[in-house]
């Protein structure tokens, strides 16, 4: 699976390709969006059946703990999706705030975030979940958007449509004055702090009303990112070597080192950001 995953990769197919045992026979829905092969259809011919089982085997392991009504399940279902720190005026959000939701339902500031989780807790359940997130005229459309939106952080306006990120952020004029703009109508927030944009070190942007405090704390992350690649711990265990560039080698693995690198910070009553490098 990894040497499969690695071909991906080196040929930017990762739109063509779904992380299933199989794709389905009977419903062409997956062909609507360029999807074209299961990761089990690059695996060698003779590992495909066991790849096939193994992966099935490994994906119902991880949604089974994390079903409604386990104790992973109700954990993640009864997180927030926004908290609103009021000593210090801040509102914490996975993803940002646009200018609209931030302005029609967080004019009332603990308010509109209290109906929010309230709204989410109601149909976090497995059972209304998906019917809830689709449904575009609904809360759902505002609490998806709240954990996916990247338009606070300066050079991601090329994101949702290019998937690109621009180092110079030469947006972020336009960016901060939209932000200053939304929160001067928000009751009690004066800062935005998200994660869902991972650097190597927290950032305070826009004069500190935004915080992007992802600094890809986990090994792996911090490593290759969200693409999957074998580490240190393979090679141990296993006591082979396994491949880490793809056949044409126009893709590596990243190195996965063994401690945690990053930052976390210290929010305090003074409005003070104070990070400490691990």
């Amino acid at each position: 699976l990894y040497e499969a995953l690695m071909e991906v990769y080196a040929f930017r197919a990762h739109s063509a390709v779904r992380m299933v045992p199989e794709l389905p026979t009977t419903n062409n829905h997956h062909q609507h969006y360029g999807i074209q092969y299961a990761i089990t259809d690059i695996v060698d011919p003779k590992h495909r059946d066991l790849a096939r089982e193994r992966l099935e085997e490994y994906q119902d392991a991880y949604l089974n703990a994390f079903r409604s009504g386990t104790e992973l399940g109700d954990f993640v279902e009864r997180r927030p999706i926004v908290h609103l720190a009021e000593n210090i005026n801040t509102l914490f959000v996975h993803g940002g705030v646009s200018h609209d939701i931030g302005t029609q339902y967080f004019a009332k500031g603990k308010e509109g975030a209290d109906m929010l989780n309230k709204v989410w807790w109601e149909h976090s359940h497995e059972g209304k979940l998906v019917d809830f997130l689709n449904d575009q005229d609904d809360l759902g459309n505002v609490v998806y958007e709240l954990l996916t939106y990247r338009g606070n952080h300066p050079g991601y306006a090329k994101w949702e449509t290019h998937g690109e990120f621009d180092d110079d952020e030469s947006d972020s004029d336009e960016v901060c004055t939209t932000l200053h703009d939304m929160l001067s109508k928000m009751d009690g927030i004066d800062r935005i702090a998200v994660g869902h944009t991972p650097n190597d070190e927290i950032q305070i942007m826009c004069g500190g009303s935004f915080l992007a405090l992802d600094s890809t704390l986990g090994r792996w992350i911090r490593g290759t990112g969200n693409e999957y690649c074998p580490g240190p711990e393979h090679f141990e265990r296993r006591g082979v070597d396994v491949a880490q560039t793809s056949r044409n080698g126009k893709y590596r693995c990243g190195n996965i080192k063994k401690v945690c690198e990053g930052q976390i910070v210290r929010l305090d009553s003074d409005m003070s950001v104070n990070i400490l490098t691990i």
